[in-house]
């Protein structure tokens, strides 16, 4: 994730994940990354960069070329006529951060990064631990606006105290959430405050530990 530069007290912030803002209209996701590449050559016809664009993203994908661009213009226009859809992105294999964006009203409106915890450290792979993707958010933003813990189970049923903070704008909101623990991750997600607010409405799912 990209932090602005503004001061942390100051309302308007630019949101930046995965090589994308918040708030982007669906023209402009679709012009970035590699969301962009893959579309400009299905829109050559170029089908051998599809695949190869395909194969960077997914190297265990067996789609067609051209049913890729087929499945890519459909979902670009269900997000461009104001539906409420999520999408993919290619994540970052260094730092082994998968992505997913949400877009509503042909807008980008969440945007959000899981960071796998896991301890291997290689050429090539270098994965952000909670402390430090805390750290920089903080630099960015200083203090939360709340922060706390919460007693998570991991998958084989061992209770772990997880970190959480919250930065709460005008406008916007920046979240970061630990999954302490072998195989454990964390998660940033940048959303308007209208998707933080739409979360906090949710019902809950039921706390096994409770």
């Amino acid at each position: 994730m990209s932090y602005a530069s503004a001061p942390a007290q100051e309302q308007t912030r630019a949101l930046h994940g995965g090589g994308h803002a918040l708030g982007e209209t669906v023209e402009q996701f679709y012009s970035k990354e590699s969301v962009g590449s893959v579309f400009s050559a299905c829109q050559a016809r170029d089908w051998k960069a599809v695949s190869r664009l395909s194969k960077s993203l997914d190297p265990s994908s067996k789609t067609s070329p051209r049913d890729i661009c087929a499945a890519g213009a459909l979902l670009k226009q269900h997000a461009a006529s104001g539906a409420r859809l999520e999408l993919k992105g290619s994540g970052d294999k260094e730092t082994q951060r998968a992505d997913t964006f949400t877009f509503d009203g042909g807008h980008l409106v969440k945007i959000d990064m899981v960071y796998s915890a896991s301890a291997i450290d290689f050429e090539g792979v270098h994965p952000k631990s909670f402390a430090g993707l805390l750290a920089g958010l903080q630099e960015a933003y200083g203090e939360p606006t709340k922060s706390y813990t919460e007693t998570v189970l991991n998958a084989y049923g061992v209770k772990y105290e997880a970190h959480r903070a919250v930065w709460t704008g005008e406008k916007d909101a920046i979240s970061i959430i630990e999954q302490p623990g072998e195989n454990g991750w964390t998660e940033i997600i940048a959303q308007t405050i209208g998707e933080f607010d739409r979360a906090a409405k949710a019902p809950k799912a039921a706390n096994p530990l409770q």
